[in-house]
C-alpha cells in the first residue's frame, strides 16, 4: 500500500496542477514571480521624453483642466525643435473656444498622434481581437488633421498590475491601434511587427519604475528653458504628470504600490518598439512538459530519498527553475510559467514527508503490536521510544517478582488430545496476563503453564508489592468460573499457586549479540519461584519483604518460616487471605 502510494499521490498531483496550469485557474505565484524575479531594470532611452502637465505648470497656469492654447503652444514648440513624433495623452472630445490654436498646431505638423478612447465590447472577433463598441475621438476637426490611437489600457484582472500592452482592437471593419502604437508609427515612418498573444497584447519590459525617463514641465518648455537639441529627434509624450489630473495611474510590476503616470507606462511601451525586442510566452506545453518531467523526477524522489536529501533535492530544483526562468526571460524574452511546477514540487514533498510520517507510524504500531505478543509492551514502548537501548546489560533496582503457576495441570494434559491442552492453557494464561497488566505489572515470560511478571521494570511503578499482590488476586478470583467449568466438564481441579517477592535484583536484556531476552536475574527472583512451588491449589504466598509493603491493604495468614531449595536460611512467608480494593 505504501509503494503503491508513493506513485500514486504524485501522479494524482501532477493531475491536478496539470489541469490548473492548462486552464490557467491559478496565475498568482506566476505574476509574483515575473514581478519580483523576472522583471529587471535597464537604461531608459534618451530618445524618449515627457512634457509633463506637473505641479510646476499647474501652479504657473491654474487648476487642470487649462484652456488648449497651452497645450497647443507646446506642440507649436515641440514642431520647431523638430520632434520626431509628439504624443498627447489627453483626450479631446469636445468643443470649446480655444479649439482654434490647438488646431493651428496640429495642422502644422505631421507628427502628432492624439487619444481616443473605445467602449469595449465583451465579444472578440475570430482572430480573438477585442471588439469596440464605440470610439470615442477627438472633435472632427481636429481628428481630420492627426494620427488617433485609443487609450484603453487592460491591467491585469487578477490584480490591477498593467503587465501587457493592448495594441490593436476591432471596430467594425477596420482594426484600430493603441495611441502608444501610433506613436511609434509616426516616429518611425512605419509598423512595428509586434507578437501579440490571442487578445492582441504583449508582456511590456518595463525599463524601471516612476520617474525612469526624463521628464520636463510643460510651463518650461512653452517659455523655452530647455535647448531645441534635447528634443530634436525624439519621441516626446505630452500627459498628465502630477497627481489628480485626469488620470488614475497604473500599478506596474516594479512599482505595485505606487501609482505610475500613462505617458509612463506608454513610453515603456513605445521603447519596447523602438528596441525591438519583445516578450513572448512560452507555448502551453513547454509548462506542461516542465510538470511531467518533474512528476517523473518526484515519484524517483518518494521512492528513494531520505527526508533531508528529498528537501535539499527539492529546494535545488526549486532554485533552478526560478533561475532558468529568469535567464530565459532576460537572454531570450520569453515567460515560462513556472509557479505550478514549483507548488507542485513543494506539496510534493510534504505529501511525501506526511506520507512517510504516516507510514513510519502504522509501521511502529504493527511492530508495537506484533513484538508485544512476544515481549512486554512496557518493554516494546521504552524500545520504539528510545527509553531503553537494545543492547546487553542491565540496571540494579528493586522489583516485585510474581510466579504462577497451575496446580493439576500435569493430570489435565495427559488426559487430553494436545489441542485441547492448548486451548485451555490458552485461558488460563490470557486470564494471568489481564490481571498483571491491568495492575501495572510486565509479562516476563510464559513457561508451559507458569508466568512470571515483574513489577517496577522497566518503567518505576510507584507501590509496585501491591499492585503485585492485587494482580495475584484478581487471578484468583476470576480463575473461580473457569475453575468450575473444568471441573464439571473433565473432573480436573485446577488451581492457580502464586509466589510474590520483593527485592534487588539485575534488570534488562540478557543473552547474546543475536539474541536477547529482556528479564530479570537474582536471589529475589529465585525465591519468588521458590515461593510459587511451595504454595497449594488456590493459596497466593508473599514473602516478608513483600509483606512489609502491602501489610496495611492486605489481610493475611502467617505461615511461619519455610525452607526452600538452595537457601540455607528459612523465609518467613504469609498467605493472602484478603485485599482491599
Amino acid at each position: 500500500m505504501y509503494r503503491f502510494a508513493k506513485i500514486f499521490i504524485p501522479a494524482v498531483l501532477l493531475a491536478v496542477f496539470g489541469a490548473v496550469q492548462y486552464f490557467g485557474l491559478q496565475p498568482g505565484l506566476d505574476k509574483f514571480i515575473h514581478d519580483n524575479l523576472l522583471v529587471t531594470a535597464r537604461p531608459a532611452s534618451d530618445n524618449i521624453i515627457i512634457v509633463g502637465i506637473d505641479e510646476r505648470s499647474i501652479n504657473e497656469i491654474g487648476t487642470w483642466p487649462w484652456p488648449r492654447y497651452f497645450v497647443a503652444e507646446a506642440v507649436l514648440q515641440l514642431t520647431e525643435f523638430g520632434a520626431a513624433a509628439i504624443g498627447v495623452n489627453v483626450l479631446y472630445d469636445t468643443v470649446t473656444p480655444y479649439d482654434e490654436y490647438l488646431l493651428r498646431a496640429a495642422e502644422g505638423t505631421d507628427r502628432l498622434v492624439l487619444g481616443g478612447m473605445g467602449v469595449i465590447s465583451p465579444f472578440t472577433d475570430g482572430r480573438g481581437l477585442l471588439e469596440i463598441d464605440y470610439f470615442l475621438l477627438p472633435f472632427y476637426e481636429l481628428a481630420a488633421v492627426s494620427s488617433v490611437g485609443f487609450l484603453n489600457a487592460l491591467p491585469d484582472s487578477h490584480d490591477g498590475i498593467m503587465r501587457r500592452a493592448l495594441t490593436s482592437m476591432r471596430f467594425g471593419d477596420i482594426t484600430v491601434h493603441s495611441f502608444p502604437y501610433e506613436v511609434y508609427r509616426v516616429y518611425s515612418q512605419g509598423a512595428a511587427e509586434v507578437p501579440l498573444d490571442a487578445h492582441g497584447q504583449f508582456p511590456i519590459r518595463y525599463v524601471g519604475g516612476p520617474g525612469s525617463f526624463t521628464a520636463v514641465s510643460l510651463w518650461g518648455v512653452i517659455n523655452g528653458e530647455y535647448p531645441a537639441a534635447m528634443f530634436r529627434d525624439a519621441v516626446v509624450l505630452i500627459g498628465p504628470y502630477a497627481p489628480g489630473i485626469g488620470e488614475a495611474g497604473f500599478h506596474t510590476p516594479f512599482e505595485r504600490a505606487a501609482v505610475t503616470h500613462g505617458v509612463e507606462v506608454y513610453a515603456n511601451i513605445i521603447q519596447n518598439f523602438i528596441e525591438g525586442v519583445f516578450v513572448t510566452d512560452a507555448p502551453w506545453w513547454v509548462s506542461m512538459v516542465l510538470l511531467a518531467f518533474l512528476g517523473f523526477v518526484v515519484i524517483l524522489l518518494f521512492r528513494y530519498a531520505k527526508p533531508v536529501v528529498g528537501l535539499v533535492v527539492t529546494l535545488v530544483i526549486i532554485f533552478g527553475i526560478l533561475f532558468a526562468a529568469r535567464l530565459t526571460y532576460n537572454h531570450l524574452h520569453i515567460i515560462v510559467l513556472v509557479g505550478n511546477a514549483v507548488i507542485f514540487l513543494g506539496l510534493s514533498y510534504v505529501a511525501n514527508l506526511a506520507l512517510g510520517i504516516f507510514s513510519a507510524q502504522s509501521e511502529k504500531q504493527h511492530i508495537k503490536e506484533l513484538f508485544g505478543r512476544f515481549v512486554a509492551p512496557e518493554v516494546v514502548n521504552e524500545i520504539i521510544s528510545g527509553g531503553v537501548e537494545i543492547q546487553l546489560g542491565g540496571v540494579v533496582k528493586e522489583i516485585t517478582a510474581l510466579f504462577v503457576d497451575i496446580r493439576g495441570f500435569t493430570a489435565f494434559s495427559e488426559s487430553n488430545p494436545p489441542e485441547k491442552v492448548v486451548e485451555m492453557i490458552n485461558r488460563y494464561l490470557a486470564l494471568t496476563s489481564t490481571a498483571i497488566q491491568h495492575n501495572n505489572g510486565t509479562i516476563d515470560k510464559y513457561m508451559g503453564d507458569a508466568t512470571m511478571a515483574l513489577f517496577n521494570a522497566p518503567n518505576d511503578v510507584p507501590g509496585h508489592a501491591l499492585c503485585a499482590v492485587r494482580a495475584a488476586w484478581a487471578m484468583r478470583g476470576g480463575s473461580l468460573s473457569l475453575r468450575g467449568e473444568i471441573l464439571e466438564k473433565y473432573g480436573v481441579d485446577l488451581q492457580f499457586g502464586i509466589g510474590i517477592n520483593t527485592g534487588t535484583a539485575v534488570v534488562g536484556n540478557m543473552g547474546s549479540d543475536f539474541r536477547m531476552d529482556y528479564t530479570a536475574i537474582g536471589d529475589a527472583i529465585n525465591t519468588a519461584a521458590r515461593l510459587e512451588s511451595n504454595a497449594e491449589k488456590g493459596q497466593i504466598i508473599i514473602s516478608e519483604a513483600t509483606y512489609e509493603q502491602v501489610k496495611d491493604y492486605v489481610e493475611v495468614k502467617d505461615l511461619g518460616v519455610i525452607h526452600v531449595k538452595n537457601k540455607k536460611t528459612g523465609i518467613q512467608v504469609y498467605s493472602i487471605e484478603g485485599v482491599q480494593a
